[in-house]
């Protein structure tokens, strides 16, 4: 159990849950729920709707070579967030590449690949999020080293998709080396899966349609910006475009945080980082905010999923299918 990744993820979800919460006078929470304009919530849930509905334009944008409807695309996202926030291990990102797999869209590998691709879209949106934030407002030591670190990681899985895409024969020659040593029968899945992968990646490689899918991205992460400051303005925080965009970084950064499903504990320790350690807000405030707001977004998709689960006949078991088909030798998806 103590090697195991979901029990760690779990473990540090509590640890930064308490550490959310150890300052928060409870006998103030009520007074801010009660305060709340809850009007604002159906605005959120249609805010989040629009926000999937870009990003599965954006996933038909990365598998162009592939036609396959748009409902597709648009259930595998949502399906995606409700298994990432019911189980740990960013299983959600299995199940799309499974969900188009057994739609005959693509091979597991191709559309992990795609997964990965898509992740790294975000990555550079995420990036020039934090860049902005650090140049406009002074943050704290412990979110400037968890900004330098993620700009690191995602400057890394750039030159690592660089080196798939226009040194893919180097490629393929050195990992051959190695995938040939092993059994006849596995090195020809490995093969398979290794060259699916890479053409799930290969957007990089057209620049017109690679441009269309990141300023999708943008659009996208506009919306959630959008979702978020709707989420703002029914606890009546008034917040411009600037505010809440340090808070929507501070939440991609903390994203990357191994946890429980759904980033339990870390979105509340990054809200609580964002608008208290840095506006100056009260902890009572920002817990709160966290809580209820990770709430709405959970009844969200839970219902959504559970209604998509039910019209594709589907139960929450069909995620050991997802976890077991080739795509999970692949490297693990960037957040």
């Amino acid at each position: 159990m103590l090697k195991s990744k979901k029990f760690w993820g779990i473990i540090l979800s509590f640890f930064f849950l308490w550490l959310a919460l150890q300052k928060v006078d409870w006998k103030h929470v009520p007074t801010i729920l009660s305060s709340l304009k809850f009007q604002y919530i159906f605005l959120i849930f249609i805010s989040y709707t629009f926000e999937h509905l870009a990003r599965a334009v954006r996933w038909r944008q990365i598998l162009f070579e592939r036609e396959f409807p748009f409902k597709v695309a648009y259930f595998g996202i949502v399906l995606g967030y409700f298994f990432n926030n019911i189980l740990p291990a960013r299983a959600g990102e299995f199940f799309r590449a499974y969900y188009l797999k057994k739609n005959k869209v693509a091979t597991g590998s191709e559309a992990f690949g795609s997964v990965v691709f898509e992740r790294f879209l975000d990555g550079i949106v995420v990036v020039s999020l934090i860049v902005f934030s650090m140049q406009n407002f002074k943050t704290t030591p412990l979110i400037e080293k968890a900004s330098v670190s993620a700009i690191i990681f995602y400057c890394l899985v750039l030159v690592a998709i660089l080196v798939l895409q226009f040194k893919r024969s180097l490629f393929v020659k050195i990992s051959s080396l190695f995938i040939d040593l092993l059994p006849e029968k596995l090195s020809k899945r490995l093969h398979t899966s290794r060259d699916s992968f890479i053409d799930g990646l290969g957007l990089i490689g057209r620049p017109g349609v690679f441009i269309k899918a990141l300023l999708m991205s943008f659009f996208s992460w506009g919306l959630s910006l959008f979702t978020l400051w709707l989420s703002l303005q029914m606890f009546s925080i008034d917040f411009g475009f600037s505010q809440t965009a340090v808070l929507m970084s501070v939440l991609a950064v903390g994203s990357m945080i191994p946890s429980s499903p759904g980033m339990i504990g870390i979105y509340q320790f990054c809200c609580v980082l964002a608008l208290n350690g840095i506006f100056g807000l009260s902890h009572e405030l920002a817990a709160t905010f966290g809580l209820v707001c990770h709430f709405i977004a959970y009844a969200y998709v839970l219902i959504l999923g559970f209604a998509m689960l039910t019209h594709e006949g589907m139960r929450v078991n069909d995620i050991n299918a997802a976890e077991n088909q080739d795509s999970i030798n692949q490297p693990t998806v960037i957040s």
